[in-house]
């Protein structure tokens, strides 16, 4: 046989060339589908922002759909604020995702109780008497709420703080 590639003039190439070439264009080929790959989801992949957002709509649409909203009515705060001129009397109600939220919330009522305390006589009157100082309140009871109960995600926990009464005095 290498008298008739001889005789031809062409050399057959050794095999552990074609075989390095095989493998090359191999390893070449997979990091080329996985940049692509990468890219794809990169360039197609939707902030994290906007799939929270989409999280919370498809949760707002089921309680359209006739799932009623599960409220959690704590007991009345009153407190001295740090101020120590003040004091603040709040009836506070939380929105969660579930019964089993609700249920979650009774059984650290205690730990519950004592965060919310610590929360609300660490505010002055003065941060307290505007919306955004509610606001910014309400959120942080929220995340303080759902710190003590475990829960990692906002559909897992208190969806939301409802002040149904707020007197400073």
């Amino acid at each position: 046989m290498a008298e008739k590639a001889a005789a031809q003039g062409a050399e057959p190439a050794p095999p552990k060339k074609k075989k390095l070439l095989l493998i090359i264009a191999v390893v070449l080929a997979v990091v080329v589908l996985a940049a692509g790959g990468a890219a794809f989801m990169l360039l197609s992949g939707k902030p994290a922002a906007e799939q929270q957002a989409e999280g919370e709509e498809a949760e707002d649409h089921a309680e359209a759909e006739g799932k009623p909203p599960v409220y959690e009515k704590l007991e009345t705060f009153t407190v001295n604020l740090a101020d120590q001129e003040s004091y603040l009397q709040a009836e506070i109600s939380l929105k969660v995702a579930d019964p089993a939220v609700q249920q979650k919330i009774k059984l650290h009522m205690p730990e519950v109780r004592d965060a919310l305390l610590r929360l609300l006589t660490s505010k002055t009157a003065e941060e307290l008497m505007t919306a955004e100082g509610k606001t910014a309140l309400a959120e942080e009871v929220r995340k303080e709420v759902n710190r003590v109960i475990g829960a990692k995600k906002v559909s897992q926990g208190v969806k939301d703080v409802l002040f149904t009464s707020f007197i400073i005095q």
